[in-house]
């Protein structure tokens, strides 16, 4: 068998992991949104911590195939930057899964269900749609390499930023009078809601660091820290 079609075979591989490394992140915050309706669900909490442990394996199976990838065929440029986003992204994706456990487990140290936190609890719903769409969408611009794609999800990420500070002002003006009275429940809940919504705006972070990388693959244009990140429409 050629060298090339033994290539062709390995970069193959490279996409399923990455695939399914894709699909088990996704599971996960198809999890986080259950538990955001059903905090009590014990068997949401168990499968979340299995699927944490099947993301972090496949994360470094990525990079372990990434490593053998560079050291068997040698790859030219183009193939050479496609592994190297692999890597990037599988990155980002292994981050999104520790945060995403972050708030699973910040929602079940949580009263959120409580009628003091019923507008946080809207926000926060609010956002981890967004940051779901976010995520789904700079994953599939990676799949088809479609770059315009990626710059709507750079752009999506406005949203996600008026959100957060939108919860963490909702908070500020809730309690704000009762700063001398609170319980220790009432703070505790107050800092988890705030974490909640910051976790969620890092994942906003990392889906948007995915899109970087499906544009720096399609054209292999660098934009992090760049002014032009969202002049592409």
């Amino acid at each position: 068998m050629s060298s090339n079609i033994l290539k062709q075979k390995q970069l193959q591989l490279l996409l399923n992991e990455f695939e399914l490394l894709g699909k088990t992140v996704l599971t996960q915050f198809q999890l986080t949104s259950k538990l955001l309706d059903e905090t009590a669900l014990d068997s949401i909490f168990e499968e979340a911590e299995a699927n944490e442990i099947i993301i972090d394996r496949l994360e470094l199976k990525v990079r372990e195939e990434v490593v053998f990838t560079i050291f068997q065929f040698t790859p030219k440029a183009a193939d050479l930057r496609k592994i190297i986003t692999y890597q990037d992204i599988t990155t980002n994706l292994e981050r999104v899964g520790d945060m995403l456990l972050n708030i699973i487990h910040f929602l079940r140290k949580t009263d959120i269900d409580n009628i003091e936190f019923a507008d946080e609890k809207e926000q926060v719903k609010e956002m981890l749609q967004a940051v779901g769409e976010m995520l789904k969408q700079s994953i599939q611009s990676f799949s088809n390499e479609d770059n315009m794609q990626a710059y709507r999800v750079i752009e999506a990420d406005d949203k996600v930023d008026e959100l957060y500070h939108s919860i963490s002002r909702s908070l500020q003006t809730s309690f704000a009078n009762k700063t001398g009275s609170l319980t220790k429940t009432q703070i505790r809940n107050i800092l988890n809601v705030n974490s909640i919504a910051h976790n969620l705006e890092r994942i906003g972070d990392s889906a948007t660091n995915i899109a970087e990388s499906t544009i720096y693959l399609t054209e292999g244009v660098d934009i992090r820290h760049s002014d032009s990140k969202k002049t592409h429409h």
